[in-house]
């Protein structure tokens, strides 16, 4: 429930108000807002994507901030009580209801905590009145009817602290020591959302309650509904369940929190033995900007971008040099945390006696904008950029996913930002985008950039600490004067993406499948064709081209130049373009084109706006024809390989998954651990030739198309870019190189890690004849035993924050399946868990799953089709693998009666079939030995 928190994600405070003689931005008249007499806000809006659906939100202006020292991490208890029992609905019956109701937990029902709000999620369906109103008890409850049942909490207490154990590691270790220094002075320093395990262990029920009793009040709460509703029907219910509530009669006050100024820069030089990278962060710290509320404030918001995305292009390019000394650098301007934004610099350097050089670049550059400035070129490549991003949503303004658009409304509560929604938005960015000046946006970064409020933050490999500055050293080299430095030279590319025009080959047949509203056409070269025209977007086709052969068709000695052969090739550019200049050229389209070789494949993926089609179909034909190779980018690659491999074994994570990797490939020597004499044997004329091998045959692929164009729009454009594609009239297949799953029983423990946390993987594999509907039903045997396994574990146990199963069936190199449960948790537990697993796995072999689960699941995945079918991406993959695999594409029509199949006496076969215990693989990491 505690989301992944990224503390430069916190927002900035609420101004109560505007700056006068501005234009205000007006409120999105699709909107709807009011606020009771008791305080509460709340927020209403139409929109019809998904059908059928609506996006509901409690929003609470409390978090982690305002707990006192004895509450540390009640915020977050908080809300894992709201799923543990309310007025309504007694202990698991909220997650019962909505889980019948086709809701899933953790997708469609959730909730996180930061420092200053706790936010609450559902998704329901609308056409199902009874669900649709009960979905408004179940916002009532959360907001004024939690039960605090110290059974209750006792038991949820265990699943707090798994959360919280799931979650310590290098990074966790290293931020609590330089939080403290980075935000001295400040409450946010000490209130971090997921609390101390002391304090998770021992609060008393009371300090919990005290919390809830003080914060979740109407006056610092808002519900906000979006979706496909009935806007007055949705707000009278809304005063039914949330106006009789009282308002507090003496409440707290709300503070707001201070992130007080500092003359000295403040420094921690961090090591730990678990850190894979070097990394540098610079922080300036800057008052907050107002929140956007007029027209000037939205123009500022605008530089501000521009700024962004032009210096990160800088920083991007230097990264590209093989001299540069870090991997990855950065700088930006961006909201922070309480009263302040800041200006970070960031880089992750490529050895810990780099950081001070990776220091000095990211100054030195930031130092060469000081001195010249942009040029009007990367101002106006950031112009077009931004103005296609915008253009596109506003495109897709009536197709937007309700999901999509609810943080806005979230932001206008805590925040006070503006919602003039995406119409005016786009007025705005074609009013002002033309007419900011290369001024405007140079005058930024001496605002930004001065010697107080100023930290640097650096973490590193324990082994790095012979090599690291000291804090005198780095303090010194920040005030350290940067002398006169040479121009920026900018170098824009302006010819065509292609060397040579393609000539137009042709469509030699077709097929139609009306049902399914798809065309097959087969060209001159042999290459066939799958098209499908929607509407699902106003602006999206999504394509795809696959063919047999892979990685399989080369020695063991050349798996690991095969394996990164295309991304050897992406990074080369194309034609006679590098990198650098194939991305200027691309500035302002909207498309993506990537390839890939996996072990059984070769193929494309790709995306593009109506259009930029013909640009990613240039994209598509260069990657065939005219991919390019590129020493100088072949070079930084090993460098960030090197940098990946040399602290790798240091991680507990990446060990124990390489691990698994290994075991269950049978130790096949291509699912060994990567190492440095596999890196030595990476050779760039090798890969670069592998890439031309498996694209030199166009004739082989299948091209699919789905999305917003029509067959006569598309048919010039495949005749001249896809029939004219070389081909050699061959036909290859993929080979087995015995990669195949072992026999178990297998037991074994790695030892790794300093926190006294474990994880543990079973895993159940076999042999079986492949039936698309056998895949089906395992993967919803999977799914009904997570919740089964979740209620156990997590609900009755106390003893995990989550459990996983996932399984399915493979069709290459041999026909078999596999089934994976996986779970954290401490030590001390491990045995118990698993008792617990075998338990439940021996009840569904001798009775079937329970039928509440069973019809859990179907009603899940109806639901979930029910907005599947209309997505680009469902039919892209969907037919795809029917066409390229000769199966049945009309057998896509009976997806939800095939989802209606499963049964609680089918369930009892299938977990007789799949789990055979005495086959087991059981893998667990545990802390290293003292």
């Amino acid at each position: 429930m505690l989301r992944n928190f990224l503390i430069l994600l916190c927002y900035v405070p609420y101004w109560l108000v505007a700056q006068k003689n501005e234009t205000k931005l007006p409120v999105d008249p699709l909107v709807r807002i009011g606020k009771l007499a008791n305080g509460l806000t709340y927020y209403i809006r139409k929109n019809t994507e998904p059908k059928n659906r609506a996006e509901l939100r409690l929003v609470v202006n409390a978090g982690s901030i305002l707990e006192t020292d004895k509450q540390v991490g009640l915020a977050h208890f908080t809300e894992h009580m709201a799923f543990n029992g309310t007025a309504h609905f007694k202990k698991q019956e909220l997650v019962n209801f909505l889980e019948k109701s086709g809701v899933s937990f953790g997708a469609d029902l959730n909730a996180s905590t930061s420092f200053d709000e706790t936010i609450y999620e559902l998704q329901v369906p609308t056409d199902s009145p009874k669900v649709y109103q009960q979905a408004f008890q179940i916002l009532e409850d959360w907001s004024q009817g939690v039960s605090f049942e110290p059974e209750e909490i006792d038991k949820e207490r265990g699943v707090i602290v798994e959360e919280w154990r799931l979650g310590r590691d290098a990074e966790a270790r290293l931020r609590d020591k330089y939080f403290p220094i980075l935000l001295k002075g400040s409450q946010y320093a000490k209130r971090m959302p997921i609390g101390t395990k002391a304090n998770i262990d021992t609060a008393h029920y009371g300090l919990l309650t005290r919390f809830y009793n003080d914060w979740y009040r109407p006056d610092l709460q808002a519900v906000i509904i979006v979706g496909d509703v009935d806007v007055a029907a949705t707000e009278k219910m809304i005063i039914e369940h949330f106006a009789h509530i009282p308002a507090t009669a003496h409440p707290k006050p709300r503070l707001k929190y201070h992130i007080p100024s500092q003359t000295e820069t403040r420094t921690a030089i961090l090591t730990d033995a678990e850190q894979p990278y070097n990394v540098v962060q610079i922080y300036y710290l800057q008052a907050a900007e107002a929140p956007v509320k007029t027209e000037s404030q939205f123009r500022s918001d605008i530089i501000r971008e521009l700024f962004n995305q032009m210096m990160s292009s800088r920083l991007d390019e230097l990264a590209h040099k093989p001299n540069a000394p870090f991997l990855f650098g950065n700088s930006s301007y961006s909201s922070f945390m309480g009263d302040k934004d800041a200006f970070i610099l960031f880089a992750v350097a490529k050895r810990g006696k780099e950081i001070r050089a990776s220091v000095q670049s990211l100054l030195t550059e930031n130092e060469r904008v000081k001195q010249y400035g942009f040029q009007k070129t990367e101002l106006d490549r950031a112009i077009k950029n931004i103005f296609s991003r915008v253009e596109n949503e506003y495109k897709e303004r009536d197709k937007t996913k309700s999901a999509e658009l609810v943080q806005e409304l979230i932001d206008h509560y805590l925040k006070g930002e503006a919602i003039p929604g995406i119409a005016h938005e786009y007025a705005l960015y074609q009013k002002y985008l033309p007419g900011i000046t290369i001024q405007e946006v140079n005058s930024l970064i001496t605002k930004w950039i001065k010697p107080i409020d100023r930290a640097i933050i650096i973490t590193a490999p324990e082994k790095e600490k012979k090599n690291l500055p000291t804090a005198l050293q780095i303090t010194h080299q920040l005030n350290q004067p940067i002398g006169r430095l040479s121009k920026y030279i900018d170098k824009p590319y302006s010819g065509s993406l292609l060397p040579v025009a393609p000539i137009a080959g042709k469509i030699v047949s077709e097929k139609k499948y009306p049902s399914i509203g798809t065309t097959e056409w087969v060209l001159s070269n042999g290459a066939r064709v799958i098209l499908k025209p929607t509407n699902f977007k106003n602006d999206e086709i999504q394509f795809s081209a696959i063919s047999w052969g892979g990685s399989s068709l080369y020695d063991d000695s050349d798996y690991i130049n095969a394996t990164y052969a295309a991304a050897i090739a992406s990074i080369g550019g194309m034609g006679n373009l590098d990198m650098e200049s194939l991305q200027k050229q691309l500035t302002g389209k909207n498309c993506f084109v990537a390839s890939g070789i996996t072990p059984y494949l070769q193929g494309i993926n790709g995306s593009s706006t109506i259009k930029d089609l013909e640009t990613s179909l240039q994209l598509l034909y260069g990657s065939f024809v005219f991919p390019r190779k590129d020493s100088s980018m072949f070079l930084v690659m090993k460098q960030q390989l090197t940098a990946q491999l040399e602290n790798k074994d240091k991680d507990p994570g990446s060990v124990f998954g390489d691990s698994v990797n290994y075991i269950m490939g049978n130790y096949h020597p291509r699912r060994k651990p990567m190492s440095m004499d596999d890196l030595a044997r990476l050779n760039l004329d090798r890969s670069f030739a592998i890439f031309k091998e498996r694209f030199q045959n166009a004739g082989a692929f299948q091209f699919t198309f789905v999305g917003n164009f029509t067959i006569d729009s598309i048919k010039v454009l495949v005749e001249k870019y896809i029939a004219s594609l070389p081909a050699t009239g061959l036909q290859e297949n993929w080979k087995d190189i015995g990669i195949h799953y072992p026999a178990g029983p297998i037991d074994k423990v790695f030892h790794k890690g300093k926190e006294n946390k474990a994880s543990v993987r079973l895993y159940f594999t076999g042999d079986t004849p492949y039936s698309e509907m056998d895949d089906i039903q395992i993967g919803q045997l999977c799914k009904a035993m997570a919740i089964k396994l979740r209620e156990v574990l997590r609900e009755d146990a106390g003893g995990v924050y989550g459990v996983s199963v996932n399984g399915g069936l493979i069709r290459e190199p041999y026909q078999a399946y596999s089934i994976g449960i996986q779970f954290g948790c401490a030590p001390e537990n491990i045995d118990k868990l698993i008792g617990l697993v075998l338990t439940e796995i021996a009840n569904t072999k001798n009775n079937g799953l329970a039928s509440v689960n069973v019809d859990k699941v179907i009603a899940e995945q109806t639901r979930g089709l029910e907005n599947e079918v209309k997505e680009n991406s469902y039919w892209r993959y969907h037919l795809e693998q029917d066409f390229f695999r000769k199966a049945n594409p009309l057998e896509i029509l009976n997806a939800k009666e095939r989802t209606k199949q499963f049964t609680v006496a089918g369930s009892k076969v299938l977990a007789n079939r799949f789990f055979n215990e005495k086959a087991m693989i059981k893998l667990i990491l545990l802390p290293e030995q003292k």
